[in-house]
């Protein structure tokens, strides 16, 4: 049973906050309605399942959409949770979904081409990766499709773009990291930024390497965190639990532990061993398959980071392995 909570909140004026149920540890994704006279813009969406759908037909009457124009749904990156009703939205308030020009890529490619299923199962044996996990990969590949329905039509959105609406101006910047191309909303007049996935409240948000994509995203997402300090921003509005109220010091927390993380990958490289290996003993807590490669590819994201910074070494054969300069 999917937790459901039917509260929306309005964390500053004409702003609110939707709590959207999924069927993931963090129960829930915050979606958000930037509501002005001459519109609406939804931010977020949730995964498609019918809790998910029935907690958007109730948040439609509850803020009236269905008596005010949707003017378009702002998709901060591709990730199920966050586009999975990108289709239902367009079909019930007949509004335009927007996302960054490289989310709408991998959106297409991921959810329905899918020619990442090979590649990602010879990633996961190079690096080690039991057989069980990479067995385990298409049957979550074929699953991904029940909880995302794509429109159509995506349209691109580009960073440094302002979204206008009335007297409030909404500027897209990109960020790296937790994807390639996630998108964060700053709304100066208010002072706050919709944060996606890109910053949290209480847990670090999730940073893996992955096959075809950047290939050093702990490097990027340090960089974009460090983008971000220059706003001036009262109020944080994540996609997940609490809002953040002193984002500066929240960045900073998270860069500290990334630097700390990484010297944990050092240490325990005392001998060679492969991305799979290090996971294994830096999650020390049982995991599930999913789990696993998700665990496997943010120690491979510290593993690249240290490699291109020239702290440790890499060497490319049947297996990678890893290991501290000779």
């Amino acid at each position: 049973m999917i937790p459901y909570e039917s509260n929306i909140t309005e964390p500053s004026p004409g702003i609110f906050r939707i709590p959207i149920p999924v069927p993931l540890p963090l129960k829930f994704v915050y979606a958000y309605a930037v509501m002005d006279p001459q519109g609406v813009w939804i931010i977020d969406l949730g995964m498609d399942v019918p809790e998910a759908r029935q907690a958007w037909h109730e948040a439609t009457q509850s803020l009236g959409l269905d008596r005010r124009e949707v003017s378009g749904v702002i998709i901060t990156h591709y990730h199920p949770d966050h586009i999975g009703l990108a289709a239902f939205a367009h079909e019930l308030w007949r509004a335009p979904i927007y996302l960054l020009e490289g989310e709408i890529a991998s959106a297409r490619q991921i959810f329905e081409d899918q020619p990442e299923a090979v590649n990602m199962a010879d990633f996961l044996r190079k690096n080690g990766a039991a057989q069980e996990d990479i067995r385990l990969l298409n049957q979550e590949a074929i699953a991904r499709r029940t909880i995302v329905r794509l429109p159509s039509e995506l349209i691109p959105l580009h960073d440094l773009q302002d979204i206008v609406l009335g007297d409030t101006t909404l500027k897209i910047l990109q960020q790296s990291g937790h994807t390639d191309h996630q998108a964060v909303i700053y709304d100066q007049s208010r002072e706050v930024l919709f944060c996606g996935d890109q910053i949290l409240s209480r847990i670090t948000p999730n940073i893996s390497l992955w096959p075809n994509a950047d290939p050093n995203p702990l490097a990027s997402y340090l960089a974009s965190l460090n983008s971000l300090k220059r706003l001036k921003v009262s109020r944080g509005l994540p996609a997940h639990e609490h809002l953040i109220d002193d984002l500066n010091a929240r960045i900073d927390a998270i860069i500290a532990h990334h630097f700390e993380r990484s010297e944990e990958v050092i240490e325990l490289l005392d001998h060679p061993q492969t991305g799979y290996q290090v996971a294994k003993r830096l999650f020390k807590r049982p995991l599930n398959p999913y789990q696993m490669r998700f665990a496997l590819s943010e120690t491979l994201a510290h593993l690249e980071y240290l490699r291109l910074s020239q702290r440790i070494e890499r060497e490319d054969s049947d297996l990678i392995m890893y290991h501290k300069p000779q």
